[in-house]
């Protein structure tokens, strides 16, 4: 792979996003953000891959990898109008599909369209699947950490907005109550990350959030964890009161000490 097919892949997928305007506000407001956030990812991947990756052409995979990842979110809301996958489709698996179909990465040799193609796939899985090459690993989890890394940035931003600013779909309909679930709080205790099936209110969303920490893999996104605090500033939004303080000091123990010595 070459700077020139990087900027093919970006011209591509700028064309794409386009097809997706919508007239209606809040629809609109749902496909920007998306579009921002894939964004966001290629830059958390340069990052992530200056640091981690030994070639150019890695890098280049990376960020293509990172570029493609949510291509399955457009077609998701078009068809469904949620980007709640357990009630529409899996954005992962359709996003390679989509790949596939309009030959995008046609010009690729066919190990390096398989690899963006595998992790485009599986980018959203809760975990990665097994009897994957280690190569489809490293940028799965470099993958995996450029997004969490700016989907944490999208919910602190969506929750400093009023709840009729927010792009609606974002929030995956979950009530803004008061409570929240005892089992997130214990995923933080158990050093594990939680599952959506188990989100009932917007703030098991904001703890579940949180436990993404222990799906993080390389040391340079632990530092950036650090540089955003993250931490503090998702757990503002959650109640005041000792129990949640004491998820931000267990979490913050986590991050230092993966922050040396990672892969």
């Amino acid at each position: 792979m070459n700077e020139a097919d990087l900027i093919h892949f970006k011209n591509w997928f700028s064309a794409f996003c386009g097809g997706y305007h919508y007239d209606d506000i809040n629809d609109q407001r749902n496909i920007e953000l998306k579009e921002k956030h894939t964004k966001n990812v290629c830059a958390n991947m340069v990052e992530i891959a200056d640091a981690h990756c030994t070639g150019q052409n890695d890098r280049l995979l990376a960020e293509a990898a990172a570029l493609f990842h949510d291509t399955g979110r457009f077609p998701q809301y078009a068809k469904y109008k949620t980007f709640r996958d357990a009630i529409s489709v899996n954005h992962g698996l359709l996003g390679a599909e989509t790949l596939l179909k309009e030959q995008v990465l046609a010009n690729l040799p066919t190990n390096e369209q398989a690899l963006i193609i595998q992790v485009v796939k599986y980018h959203n899985a809760y975990k990665i699947p097994a009897r994957q090459s280690a190569e489809t690993v490293r940028f799965l989890k470099m993958v995996r950490d450029a997004d969490k890394l700016d989907i944490w940035d999208v919910f602190i931003e969506l929750f400093a907005l009023p709840p009729e600013e927010r792009a609606s779909a974002a929030t995956l309909g979950f009530p803004d109550t008061d409570g929240y679930s005892d089992g997130l709080v214990k995923c933080i205790y158990d050093k594990r990350m939680g599952n959506l099936n188990d989100v009932r209110t917007l703030n098991d969303y904001k703890i579940l959030l949180l436990t993404w920490i222990f799906d993080i893999n390389y040391t340079k996104s632990f530092g950036l964890i650090i540089e955003r605090d993250y931490i503090g500033r998702i757990s503002a939004y959650l109640p005041h009161n000792a129990e949640i303080d004491e998820i931000k000091v267990r979490l913050t123990a986590y991050i230092s000490e993966n922050a040396i010595g990672k892969a």
